[in-house]
């Protein structure tokens, strides 16, 4: 690993770093060596939590280095000690590891260890944290917290569904020393696997469940030699978390890794909301205390039993329960409006309501030990029938929130910070938005349905509150980093502490590893805007879904799509399910659909990594919500992710209390002076744009990864909305006004892209990734094309009856082969040549033509939607055509052939083809020559449209009219005169290619990429409807539909096409295909080469293109 000395610290790093990286991490120790905060904005990608690691290890085993040699310094007695070989030589390292370690003033006898305590948001990325650890060269004692619920191992314990009631029944167990794995804790403290290993939370439950030793109070003993410590950052913020793990701040340096979610964090740690439901609960539990307390007092006089036995005090039960009553009537009497808005208070009004129930500063003390006592009572006792403590618990975390003790200066200073930073709001309770789902006990304290519940919050709306609390602490440094931290001054405003040392940094990657588009219109032309009076127009839901349906035909791997909301993606998932759009994207990825309940969400990411995995599959879409669990911290690197897909800006809810009364707090902030911080429109914008900036955050993860970035919505044009992007976004951010621009952008891309970039390694399967365990036996796998949706009661599989299973791949040049570049293009003449050599050479008696090519496939399957294509067979018959064609053109060379219409027998007519027009030209095979050219341009124009003119006038044959030949020949001169010389041999080769191999999805993406950026060529892309495959027909109409917004008039009789021509065929038109069997094997000696007029319409759509190619 190379050594990079950075500010005079040497760092090793796995690798040899970028130059955003360097600076990065000297930031980082510029931090520690002075002793100041800092606020860090990396984009996701860059490695910061490798660097974050790395240099901070580095300086602290620089600082510690300078300590022992300051300390072996003062206690040497004499000079012999230095002067001597091991003396010397154990002076000299120090001193070259002290260096760069911070300033000279930090002098002492005790050599100072300051841990660094790492916190992110949650314990997933915690995880990952801990793996990048793993891969550098520094080996530091490590120590994960976690709560009970994750590494408690005691059956009876983890088996609890509440988790006050687990932490109440593990303290009673360690108190009573009945917990076996808690006993075990002192003999297998010093064991390898804990103290010489880095452990992440998986990895300590394993060591814990091999040693039979319990996890949780493990961690809590490796706490005190830890040398980098992790946790969740609401553990670090909330003070009584704080004291629960007894994690020391004095000295330490303190990280906030995806800092973005902080100033959110740091405001709900210090507010809650106490409802009726919580209010009746503490009534309850109190009163069935106080009756069995009473009944057991009953006994104790009739029995003349010595009372004091007695665990509570029946008098304090009947206080307590008083007191909730006493604070339930002064709630209710508040009057609240009509219109539910409910009424808002100074913080200053909770002291109000509390003292109605005898609660104070002094008094408040008494009743928290009061209710604990309960609740460790109803939590432990066997004999207690009911558990449900949810309500007590959130009193006592009230009381020790409102008479913080912890703030310092007594009740008058936290009295007036409540003032300050708390708003009380009183609102009428609405139970249908109640989280958790109810339980029996739940129906029994709900309050009369006659009269309205009400909640009380008590909201802080100034992170700084928690934050100047931490800073308070006298910690060494804080250090805030994140990839969309952005912009700064209004985050460092918010926190209310100083950030001296700033940083802004660039992504490593080059342009052309990502596309960046605004579409400001769905492929119908509907305008994309996700607002709240557009988001459930049918118009706007159905044209995004279609352009959804685009995108997942073109992007290969994973495809993320980020909805605005919960609600907002709910009722799109149900009215694509209605109207089709599910199946058309299932056609092309399977659905993944962002589950709420965790256990759903690990098994919805282990299917979708499984389906990105699946060699015979396009990858997968996950569907999710921004500020959801995928759009935070889920890695989506390489083909995890080629795509993201924004729908709307996630604006918090407008009409919601806390967003308003937020907004307001900050408005009145920056009214007073000196007038600093932002406003609450501008927080307002900023929320919606970190929470995009996040989830766009989950692709492009390194140097050499590469996708796309899709805003479907018209409001990302907006200056504002734009200026508030990622900086590495910014400048390559390109607006589409015409959805077939973005399609063909897209193709463009990822056809580069695959070519240019490094193929990714072989990713591990899901349940190897942190943070989500691998399957059980009970757990079903989902098929292709399945969708998790939490709101349609489970798992919806879409029925693949009665449609074509599409042909999935992991590249984009094998999902579309459109985008596959041959050696060398093929000519308008020796397409032609191709077309007719195919024809000549078939044994069978049928006309062929671009559609009639592979009549055989189409009777393989009597379904017009499956069939199979024998490739191999036909391309060795087309080779050994093509073969046989070519060694006759060299032996004709100096033939002519000239192309005229003749009747033939049966009142049809025939084409002559003159062997001039095959003669290849000079330096491209298959061209006329310039000569040739001359003398064609002079004759050719006026003999076609007098061969052409006398055909008009033939009869019919096989129920098809020249009226059909004339129409193909004017597409081919409008198809000219509209496309560029490079865009028509490319629209000659896409027919070549579809004769031969029936790729319809090709089809259409190069016919997209011709006619579909100019609206003014729609027509052309609707027209050609009359010239694809019967089966095909159908499809077309419903793509032409999506990408032009209007239909080619399809009817169902147009697929039948094929099965009417076969049965005329049987009714005796064998006749006619003999006598072109015979005409086309007298091809030698100059001879006419006789074609049907009756042959199909694409095969004189060939003919046309031979004749126009003269004049090229």
């Amino acid at each position: 690993m190379p050594v990079l000395k950075i500010k005079g610290v040497d760092v090793d790093f796995p690798f040899t770093p970028y130059a955003c990286q360097e600076d990065y991490m000297s930031k980082v120790i510029q931090c520690l060596q002075e002793k100041k905060n800092g606020i860090l904005e990396s984009p996701t990608g860059t490695g910061k939590t490798l660097c974050l690691l790395c240099a901070t290890l580095a300086w602290r085993e620089s600082f510690i280095a300078s300590q022992q040699l300051q300390s072996l310094q003062r206690s040497a007695n004499d000079d012999a000690l230095f002067s001597s070989g091991f003396g010397k030589e154990l002076s000299e390292d120090l001193y070259t590891a002290a260096r760069g370690w911070g300033g000279a003033d930090e002098t002492g006898l005790l050599i100072e260890k300051p841990k660094i305590i790492y916190a992110s948001r949650t314990h997933s990325q915690l995880s990952q944290a801990i793996q990048q650890l793993k891969d550098t060269s520094y080996r530091p004692k490590v120590c994960i917290i976690g709560s009970r619920e994750q590494l408690c191992i005691h059956p009876e314990v983890a088996s609890q569904q509440n988790n006050n009631t687990m932490v109440h029944m593990c303290r009673a167990k360690v108190g009573a020393r009945t917990c076996h794995f808690y006993n075990k804790l002192e003999e297998k403290k010093s064991e390898k696997d804990f103290t010489e290993n880095i452990l992440d939370i998986e990895d300590l439950v394993k060591a814990g469940q091999k040693h039979k030793t319990c996890p949780y109070y493990m961690a809590r003993e490796l706490k005190t030699l830890a040398d980098i410590i992790f946790m969740p950052y609401n553990y670090l913020l909330d003070p009584k978390s704080r004291r629960t793990h007894g994690v020391e701040l004095r000295g330490n340096i303190l990280i906030f890794d995806e800092a973005h979610n902080v100033e959110k964090m740091c405001e709900e740690s210090v507010s809650f909301d106490f409802t009726s439901y919580d209010m009746a609960s503490c009534v309850s539990e109190t009163s069935k205390l106080l009756e069995k307390n009473l009944q057991v007092d009953s006994l104790n006089q009739q029995f003349n039993t010595d009372s004091s036995v007695s665990e509570f005090d029946t008098a304090e039960l009947y206080q307590l329960k008083a007191l909730f009553l006493v604070l339930e009537e002064a709630i209710d009497s508040i009057p609240l409006p009509a219109d539910g808005s409910g009424v808002t208070k100074p913080g200053s009004f909770i002291y109000e309501l509390l003292t109605k129930a005898q609660i104070t500063f002094e008094t408040y003390t008494q009743a928290v030990d009061l209710i604990e006592k309960i609740i460790s009572h109803l939590t432990n006792n066997p004999s207690a029938v009911f558990s449900k403590t949810s309500g007590l618990q959130k009193f006592s975390d009230i009381m020790k929130i409102v008479f913080n003790s912890d703030s310092g200066g007594g009740s008058a200073l936290q009295m007036a910070m409540m003032t300050k930073y708390y708003r009380v709001h009183i609102h009428v309770e609405d139970f249908n938005k109640r989280k958790q789902p109810r339980t029996d006990l739940d129906i029994k304290c709900q309050p009369d349905n006659s009269k309205s519940g009400k909640t009380l919050s008590c909201w802080c709306f100034c992170p700084g509150f928690s934050m100047r609390d931490l800073a308070a602490q006298d910690v060494r440094s804080i250090v805030l980093t994140s990839g969309t931290l952005s912009p700064l001054e209004s985050f460092t405003s918010e926190m209310q502490i100083n950030f001296p040392i700033k940083l802004e940094n660039p992504h490593v990657i080059e342009k052309h590893q990502m596309l960046v588009g605004i579409v400001t219109k769905g492929p119908d032309g509907t305008i994309l805007n996700s607002s709240y009076q557009n988001r459930f127009s049918p118009d706007y839901m159905q044209s995004l879904g279609n352009a959804i349906v685009n995108y997942s035909r073109i992007i290969p791997n994973g495809l993320l799509v980020f909805f605005p909301s919960y609600p907002v993606m709910n009722k799109c998932m149900e009215v694509w399910q209605e109207t089709g759009v599910s199946n058309r994207i299932c056609q092309y990825k399977p659905m993944f659909v962002e589950p709420k309940n965790k256990a759903q969400f690990h098994e919805a990411m282990e299917d979708f990594y499984q389906k990105i995995n699946d060699p015979s599959l396009n990858g997968a879409a996950f569907f999710a919500v921004c500020r959801g669990k995928v759009s935070e911290g889920l890695d989506f690197a390489d083909n995890n992710g080629r795509a993201v897909v924004i729908t709307g800006l996630p604006f918090p809810p407008r009409m919601d209390a806390k967003v308003n009364l937020k907004m307001k707090y900050l408005d009145e902030v920056k009214a007073r002076p000196p007038k600093e911080g932002i406003t609450g429109r501008q927080w307002y914008r900023q929320q919606a744009s970190r929470a995009v900036n996040q989830a766009i955050g989950r692709v492009i993860r390194h140097k050499e990864d590469y996708g796309a970035i899709i805003l479907c919505d018209n409001r990302f044009t907006y200056a504002d909305a734009r200026a508030q992007l990622p900086s590495w976004v910014r400048p390559y951010v390109k607006t589409y006004e015409n959805f077939g621009l973005l399609m063909r952008d897209l193709m463009n891309f990822f056809k580069s892209a695959e070519k240019t970039m490094p193929k990714p390694k072989p990713k591990a399967r899901a349940y190897d990734l942190p943070g989500l365990k691998g399957p059980t036996s009970s757990q079903s796998v989902q098929k292709p094309g399945a969708v998790v949706h939490p709101s349609f009661g489970g798992t919806a599989s879409y029925s693949t009856k009665g449609r074509t299973e599409p042909h999935q791949a992991s590249l984009i040049v094998s999902h579309v082969p459109s985008l596959k570049r041959s050696d060398r293009l093929l000519s308008e003449a020796k397409l032609t040549i191709m077309y007719e050599a195919a024809s000549a050479s078939t044994s069978s008696s049928k006309s062929r033509g671009l559609l009639d090519a592979l009549d055989e496939h189409e009777k393989k399957s009597k379904d017009d939607d499956e069939f199979e294509v024998d490739r191999p067979q036909e391309t060795s018959k087309y080779s050994a055509v093509m073969k046989k064609r070519q060694e006759e053109q060299k032996k004709k060379v100096n033939q002519k052939k000239k192309i005229v219409i003749v009747k033939p027998s049966l009142q049809s007519k025939s084409l002559r083809f003159d062997s001039d027009l095959l003669k290849p030209a000079s330096g491209l095979s298959g061209l006329p020559s310039t000569a040739e050219n001359s003398k064609l341009k002079k004759t050719s124009e006026q003999e076609t449209r007098s061969q052409m003119s006398a055909a008009t006038s033939a009869s019919t044959h096989s129920g098809r009219s020249m009226k059909a030949v004339m129409s193909a020949q004017e597409y081919i001169i409008k198809a000219k005169q509209s496309l560029s010389a490079s865009g028509y041999k490319t629209f000659s080769k896409l027919m070549a290619d579809y004769k031969k191999t029936s790729e319809f999805p090709a089809l259409i993406a190069g016919l997209a990429d011709l006619f579909i950026e100019d609206p003014a060529k729609h027509d052309l892309f609707r027209n050609f409807y009359k010239f694809v495959r019967p089966f095909h027909k159908k499809e077309f109409d419903q793509v032409c539909r999506n990408l032009t917004g209007m239909g080619c008039g399809y009817k169902p009789e147009d697929s039948l096409q094929r099965q009417r021509l076969e049965e005329i065929k049987s009714q005796g038109a064998v006749g006619h295909v003999e006598k072109r069997k015979r005409d086309a094997d007298n091809t030698e000696g100059g001879r006419p080469v006789k074609i049907p007029c009756c042959q199909s319409r694409i095969q004189f759509l060939l003919m046309v293109l031979l004749e126009q190619a003269a004049g090229i």
